[in-house]
C-alpha cells in the first residue's frame, strides 16, 4: 500500500482531482494521458468565484490621492519689522518704527498627488499663508510616457528658475526665504500659469534642458511681471549633476530668462496698457553635499548651497537700461542623527542700481529633527537692507507633517 501510494501515476492522478473539482472527464493514470490532463488545467480559466467581478472596478485606485498636510507655526521677535518679506516669510504685522513679534500659522500646505492615467500624473499643492486665504501653490499635470527622454507639464507651477524657487516653505532650510526671491522673482517667487518642456539628455551623466513659457501676472514679479498676457515670459534652464566619488556630490544650474518689467510705479492689481521694458534675467547655482555612504555609522553630513542673479533692464521710454545682481551662499551641518546647525548670508546691490539697493542679512540657525515628520528650528539674523537701521529678529519654527507626502525638487 505504501508503495503505490508513493506511485507516480496514482499521486499525480490525486493531485489532479483535487485541483479540478469542475472537471467531470475522468482521471486517466497514463502518464501521457496525465500530463496534457495537467496542461490543460493550467489553461483553464479560474472558477467563477475567483474572476474579475469579485473584486473592485478596475482603475479604482487611481482615483484615491495621496493627500498630505504640513503646518508651519512660527514664534518670533523683532527690533522692527522686516523691510520685505517673501510671501510664506512669517508675517509679524506691526507699525515701521516699533518692535513686532508674537505667533504666527507661517504657512499650512494641502497636497494631492495621483497618477490620472498611464498618460498623466497630477499634483496639486494648497497654501494658506500667514492666514490670509487659500492660494494654489502648484496645480499642474506632468506627462509619463513620452519618448526620448521629455516630459512636459502644464498647470501652474514653480519655475525652474534658479534652485530655491522651485523648492515648497518645508524644504527650505531657513525659516526665511533668500532676500534674492522677491528681489527678482517676486513675493510668491515665480510660479505662474504656463508650460514646460524638459529632456533629460541620453548621456553617460545627468543633463537636463528645460524650457518654458509663462503667463505672468502684472505687477507680482518686479523683474518680469510687466508683460500682457499676449506677450508670455520665456526661460530656459539647464542643470547637471555630478559625483565626486563616494561621498561627495555636486549639482550645478543655470537659467536664462527674458520677459517684460513693470513700468515705473506700477502696482499688482492695476490693467497695463502696454508692455513694460525689456529685461533680461541670468542665474547660476550650485549645491555641493558631503555624506558618508555608511551613514547610520556616522551622522555628520555637510551641504553648501549658493545662487546669483543678474539682471539687466531697459528704462522707460529711452534707451538706457540698468544692471543690478545679488547672491546668497549658506552652509549647512549635520552634526549628530537630529541636530543641525547652519549660517546664511545674503547681499543685493552689487553692483546697485535704482530698482535694487544695497543690502544684506546675515543668518544663523539650529535645528532639531525629532524624525523625518517633524523638526523645530530656532533662527536669528540681522538684517541691514534700508536706511531705517539694521534689523535684528529671532524665530522659533514648529513642523510636521500628516499624509503620504511625495518628493518635491530637493
Amino acid at each position: 500500500m505504501i508503495a503505490s501510494f508513493f506511485s507516480p501515476g496514482t499521486a499525480l492522478a490525486a493531485l489532479l482531482a483535487q485541483a479540478s473539482p469542475v472537471d467531470t472527464v475522468p482521471v486517466s493514470t497514463d502518464s501521457n494521458d496525465l500530463a496534457k490532463q495537467f496542461d490543460s488545467i493550467l489553461a483553464a480559466p479560474a472558477p467563477p468565484s475567483q474572476t474579475r467581478k469579485t473584486q473592485g472596478p478596475a482603475g479604482s485606485g487611481l482615483m484615491n490621492p495621496d493627500i498630505s498636510v504640513i503646518f508651519d507655526g512660527t514664534a518670533g521677535a523683532a527690533n522692527r519689522p522686516r523691510a520685505s518679506s517673501a510671501g510664506d516669510d512669517p508675517d509679524f504685522t506691526g507699525p515701521a518704527a516699533r518692535r513686532t513679534g508674537g505667533f504666527a500659522v507661517q504657512e499650512v500646505e494641502v497636497g494631492f498627488q495621483s497618477t490620472v492615467d498611464p498618460y498623466f500624473a497630477a499634483n496639486v499643492f494648497l497654501t494658506i499663508p500667514n492666514l490670509q486665504g487659500i492660494e494654489v501653490e502648484e496645480a499642474y499635470a506632468v506627462t509619463t510616457s513620452l519618448p526620448a527622454g521629455l516630459q512636459l507639464k502644464l498647470g501652474v507651477f514653480r519655475s525652474a528658475a534658479g534652485r530655491q524657487n522651485e523648492q515648497h516653505l518645508h524644504m527650505q532650510d531657513f525659516s526665511l526665504r533668500p532676500l534674492l526671491n522677491q528681489a527678482y522673482l517676486g513675493a510668491d517667487g515665480l510660479r505662474s500659469p504656463g508650460a514646460q518642456l524638459s529632456w533629460l539628455l541620453p548621456l553617460p551623466f545627468f543633463l537636463r534642458l528645460t524650457g518654458e513659457a509663462l503667463t505672468v501676472t502684472p505687477g507680482t514679479s518686479p523683474t518680469l511681471g510687466g508683460g500682457l498676457r499676449s506677450s508670455p515670459t520665456f526661460l530656459g534652464n539647464a542643470k547637471t549633476f555630478a559625483a565626486l566619488g563616494e561621498a561627495w556630490s555636486l549639482f550645478l544650474g543655470a537659467t536664462v530668462a527674458t520677459g517684460h518689467a513693470p513700468p515705473a510705479g506700477f502696482t499688482e492689481g492695476n490693467n497695463l496698457d502696454g508692455n513694460g521694458p525689456r529685461t533680461l534675467l541670468a542665474d547660476g547655482d550650485l549645491y555641493l553635499k558631503y555624506m558618508p555612504p555608511n551613514h547610520v555609522m556616522n551622522y555628520f553630513a555637510l551641504s553648501v548651497q549658493s545662487e546669483y542673479f543678474w539682471r539687466r533692464t531697459a528704462t522707460d521710454g529711452s534707451n538706457q537700461v540698468q544692471t543690478d545682481a545679488g547672491f546668497y551662499a549658506q552652509i549647512v551641518a549635520q552634526l549628530t542623527r537630529r541636530w543641525h546647525l547652519g549660517a546664511r548670508f545674503d547681499q543685493l546691490g552689487i553692483p546697485a542700481s535704482a530698482i535694487q539697493p544695497k543690502g544684506d542679512r546675515i543668518s544663523g540657525m539650529v535645528m532639531c529633527t525629532p524624525s523625518e515628520f517633524s523638526r523645530v528650528r530656532l533662527q536669528g539674523e540681522r538684517e541691514k537692507v534700508d536706511s531705517g537701521g539694521a534689523i535684528y529678529e529671532a524665530l522659533l519654527l514648529l513642523e510636521f507633517s500628516v499624509g503620504a507626502h511625495g518628493a518635491h525638487p530637493f
